[in-house]
């Protein structure tokens, strides 16, 4: 059957403007898709931060992201990274940039307390993250290296840390055992099972909410010697990559505001400066009682006995007022940190609301 064409009333109808715009869009388009240079894309970032002991691997996670064929250099005797060091990948698959930092070797010294120069550290850390203006974090990855091992100094440093950045943190921390090139699946579940179940460990396992996982590098000395086993090694670092990376791009991780965390050591500070100085004045107060108890006891004839005692007693008076005074003080600081804290951050989220880090 023939068909009938359209009256030409119709087709003389001007055409309307949205399949006008559809048309000339779709060429604009196709040529741009065809002959379009210096392509640019929005791309989200998320901040990840390593932080451990130095030569726990921590760069090699950054050098394994980037090119998993790559050989470490050999090892020196040099000290590892000493200032925080900040770093953007892009990972063009799913369009996103991984801003790392790493931050100098915490708990060094082997010591049941994590030093005042730890602290010191993650503040200087903190503090550089914000003048880089990046405002929060998406992944908090502790670095373990299997070589090492961990034991109970290892936990009690991490116990304190994990006080020090509050337990907040929890939901977007991570543990990361490196050096692990080498080991077999069967291996890797039997070290899970042994830090899951070790005494000491179990008391933090719980926040490392995000979990345990591995990392790796091609082995120096076998790539010296020209070893076979370096396909296999590479093979195992390649899993380890491909899962750190979907741990790192998960859009399900909810980010951690830095202002929260630096807020947190604030108020931890803050809570220790005051617990001393409370001891202080307790102290003190106790040397008090103590003079008074012994001036009662003391004969009127021993006036040399007295005249120290009572010398004691005004430079402990004095002490304990001079620990008050600085309760007083720093809990002014506490609040005045805070108050630059919360308008330092909210200046910077303001300044970055178009484009967030």
């Amino acid at each position: 059957m023939t068909e009938v064409p359209k009256p030409l009333r119709d087709r003389s109808k001007p055409e309307d403007a949205a399949s006008k715009r559809a048309k000339i869009m779709a060429q604009i388009q196709g040529d741009y898709l065809c002959h379009g240079k210096h392509r640019v894309t929005r791309a989200n970032h998320k901040n990840v931060m390593l932080i451990g002991r130095t030569r726990t691997g921590k760069s090699c996670i950054k050098m394994l992201l980037t090119d998993p064929t790559k050989v470490p250099d050999e090892l020196t005797l040099k000290s590892g990274t000493r200032e925080p060091l900040f770093e953007s990948f892009h990972a063009h698959d799913n369009k996103m940039v991984l801003n790392i930092i790493d931050t100098p070797g915490l708990f060094e010294r082997g010591t049941s307390e994590i030093d005042i120069r730890d602290n010191e550290t993650i503040m200087r850390t903190i503090q550089f993250c914000i003048n880089m203006e990046i405002t929060k974090f998406h992944v908090i990855c502790f670095c373990i290296a299997i070589t090492n091992g961990i034991n109970a100094e290892d936990i009690k440093s991490l116990e304190l840390l994990i006080e020090f950045l509050g337990p907040e943190l929890a939901n977007n921390s991570c543990l990361i055992i490196t050096h692990c090139e080498s080991k077999a699946v069967d291996q890797l579940e039997t070290y899970k099972q042994e830090l899951l179940q070790d005494h000491f460990f179990r008391s933090i396992a719980s926040y490392f909410k995000l979990g345990i996982f591995f990392s790796g590098s091609l082995n120096r000395d076998d790539y010296n010697n020209g070893n076979e086993s370096l396909i296999d090694q590479y093979v195992t670092i390649s899993a380890y990559r491909e899962r750190l990376i979907e741990l790192f791009t998960c859009l399900s991780v909810e980010p951690f505001p830095i202002c929260q965390m630096l807020m947190n050591q604030i108020s931890s500070t803050h809570d220790e400066l005051i617990k001393k100085q409370l001891d202080t004045a307790k102290e003190k107060n106790e040397e008090q009682q103590q003079i008074i108890s012994q001036l009662l006891d003391v004969q009127d004839s021993n006036r040399t006995e007295i005249r120290d005692l009572l010398e004691r007693f005004r430079e402990s008076v004095v002490q304990g007022e001079k620990a008050q005074v600085e309760i007083q003080n720093q809990q002014h600081r506490c609040e005045k940190l805070l108050l630059e804290c919360g308008t330092n951050m909210t200046d910077k989220h303001l300044m970055n609301s178009s484009q967030e880090k």
